[in-house]
């Protein structure tokens, strides 16, 4: 899982980083684009040899780091703290503060609500419900669905909003940290299948770069994807 964690990070956060943080550049690159399908499939493929390596592995730090990753990605924490500190900005008058929250709720809420779309659209179920196959699909469905992980597409969604608000390098790596933390916290709790967390992660940063990008551009700008597509 560790590999797996840095592996994701680097193709889909690291590259284009600094051009995001820049307001700059594709949304999507290449190299991301073709990293990001590449872990999707491998996942996808050992999705039950890699859930079967998280049973009957519990301690006492295990259970630590799965309750930090938890909260970090936990909707009912991360959405009343974006909307408070976005409202302290305002009264405050601080712009920085509103600014960087603002952009960190409306990234958050929409990741958050691409996920909840995905989610019922697919019908995957979830490992507690159907343990022995991870194929099992059940469209139009509302409950117990796994296909993306919510939990990790709010925490990367929000470590990708607030890390393209920094100019070094450790607050990033902290920020990602955490939100693969979220990702071992879903698969530890058998929630979630692998690549349900691959899937969770790519929506959310992407949703992150696209809000990004509008507030750069005043809401006119093209978005750019890998190469030369535009919409």
């Amino acid at each position: 899982m560790p590999r797996l964690g840095a592996l994701l990070v680097f193709c889909l956060a690291g590259p284009a980083g600094t051009a995001q943080a820049q307001g700059s550049g594709p949304i999507l690159r290449w190299p991301e684009a073709i990293g990001f399908v590449a872990v999707a499939g491998v996942t996808f493929a050992t999705d039950e040899r890699i859930r079967g390596t998280f049973q009957g592995h519990d301690s006492r730090l295990r259970n630590s780091v799965a309750e930090i990753g938890n909260a970090f990605g936990n909707p009912t924490y991360v959405y009343p703290s974006l909307l408070l500190s976005t409202l302290a900005g305002s009264v405050t008058g601080s712009e920085d503060l509103y600014g960087v929250s603002w952009r960190a709720l409306k990234s958050t809420a929409l990741a958050g609500g691409v996920t909840l779309v995905l989610k019922s659209l697919i019908g995957r179920r979830r490992p507690d419900v159907s343990p022995d196959d991870p194929l099992r699909f059940s469209p139009m469905s509302f409950k117990y669905n796994s296909l993306p992980s919510g939990h990790t597409t709010l925490a990367f969604s929000l470590a990708t909003s607030l890390a393209m608000e920094t100019k070094s390098v450790l607050p990033d790596i902290g920020l990602f940290g955490l939100a693969t933390t979220t990702g071992f916290a879903r698969l530890h709790v058998h929630k979630h299948w692998a690549s349900d967390i691959v899937v969770g992660a790519g929506v959310g940063i992407l949703a992150a770069r696209l809000v990004r990008r509008y507030d750069r551009s005043g809401g006119a700008g093209a978005v750019r994807f890998a190469g030369n597509f535009t919409f």
